[in-house]
């Protein structure tokens, strides 16, 4: 048969084919099974409104936005009663941020004091409660880091770099405050 009558003639698939599309879709059955699913698109968050207290930085300006992508409002002040003042509001949620900095050391110099290695940190320490001031999950602290070379002879383009660096780890702690978020519920403290 030559090349040209096989393409005609259509796909012809293999007992090897059909035998990996099946333990594929028999491992894709079984991790969704377990409650496995890929990190994307987050569930709706069950709040509508947010507000930062305590220390608020740039990982806070940053989940703000984040928050706002999925339709949470930043207010300034929460209130424990809902709009029609009968019950407790559980639309709200408060982030007490106790600690949100960039941090910069030297780690590695020259004998002649030249730095030659940086170690950029982001650190975000939080707790989210409710309108009421209850504790919805316990205080969190965190710290991510990332090491990078540097020249003070090219002192422009790594400050550009070490800047990246920086917006990086912060998108990193910003999805992982977001997951975090996402399974809270904020009606288990609620009288």
């Amino acid at each position: 048969m030559t090349d040209n009558a096989q393409r005609q003639s259509g796909p012809n698939y293999s007992k090897r084919t059909w035998l990996k599309a099946g333990v594929g879709t028999l491992a894709l059955g079984t991790l969704t099974a377990c409650g496995f699913r890929l990190r994307g698109a987050l569930p709706k968050l069950p709040f509508g409104q947010v507000q930062f207290t305590g220390s608020v930085g740039l990982v806070s300006e940053a989940l703000a936005k984040a928050l706002a992508t999925q339709g949470v409002q930043r207010v300034d002040v929460l209130s424990p009663i809902n709009p029609e003042g009968d019950l407790p509001s559980v639309s709200g949620l408060v982030i007490a941020a106790s600690f949100d900095q960039r941090e910069r050391r030297v780690v590695g110099s020259t004998i002649a004091g030249q730095v030659r290695e940086l170690n950029l940190r982001v650190r975000f320490a939080w707790q989210a409660l409710d309108a009421a001031g209850r504790a919805l999950l316990p205080p969190i602290d965190i710290t991510l880091d990332q090491d990078m070379s540097y020249q003070e002879s090219e002192t422009l383009s790594k400050q550009l770099e070490q800047d990246a660096v920086y917006e990086a780890l912060q998108a990193r702690v910003v999805q992982q405050v977001m997951r975090r978020l996402a399974s809270i519920d904020v009606t288990r403290s609620a009288p």
